[in-house]
């Protein structure tokens, strides 16, 4: 008899509900926290943003970038980060944009340097106005030149190229105090080799020419 009372009671102990001192229920209880904080972890993870730049204007290449240039926006970029400047990464005293930045772009980290564009010159050339509005900025073109034929008037000699791939930083309409000259002055990235023979053709007021270079590979 006792036998059979000594069983009941260890069933009945096995089927009690555990305690708050019960080291199972201690380790469940834990296991549940951890995954609760784990779980909001990865979400924060993959929601963090961070400040970042972005261009408050266009930004022509060659161009240097202050303060007004530019203003921070919080963006998450996840796996990106690495491609555009940071506000802990900052940018440099005397900076410049070695490719076109468009307005409400992120900078991206290529596109500032302290070197200013590999070693290419600004020159500015003018053009009609009509055919300046067919360019745009951060494209390359080709330079072609025809050279004034002495005692011939206003004859020109045919074409050549100066410069291939010449990249565009700017364009501008030219004005006077009457309005516009139809004119525009579009300001070119070009190599040291080219410069000279460029701005040559600019002081003997030689036709110049630019011819996009994806139109000139596709003729």
């Amino acid at each position: 008899m006792a036998s059979k009372k000594s069983d009941a009671t260890a069933v009945s102990a096995r089927f009690q509900r555990p305690g708050f001192k019960d080291p199972r229920l201690l380790i469940g209880l834990l296991l549940i926290a951890v995954s609760i904080v784990a779980v909001i972890g990865i979400l924060r993870l993959g929601n963090k943003t961070a400040p970042y730049y972005k261009a408050n204007h266009d930004i022509s290449v060659g161009e240097k970038i202050s303060a007004d240039d530019y203003s921070l926006i919080d963006v998450r970029l996840a796996d990106a980060e690495n491609l555009y400047v940071s506000e802990q990464q900052g940018i440099p005293e005397g900076a410049v944009a070695t490719s076109r930045i468009a307005s409400g772009q992120l900078l991206p980290s290529t596109a500032v340097s302290t070197q200013n564009t590999d070693g290419r010159r600004l020159a500015t050339v003018t053009v009609d106005s009509a055919y300046a509005s067919t360019l745009t900025a951060g494209t390359q073109v080709d330079v072609w030149v025809s050279a004034k034929q002495d005692g011939a008037g206003n004859s020109f000699a045919d074409p050549t190229v100066v410069m291939e791939g010449a990249e565009i930083s700017k364009i501008s309409n030219e004005e006077t105090l009457m309005g516009g000259t139809g004119k525009s002055a579009v300001q070119l990235l070009v190599s040291e080799d080219a410069l000279g023979t460029i701005l040559r053709a600019i002081n003997n007021e030689e036709k110049i020419n630019l011819v996009p270079t994806d139109f000139s590979q596709k003729g």
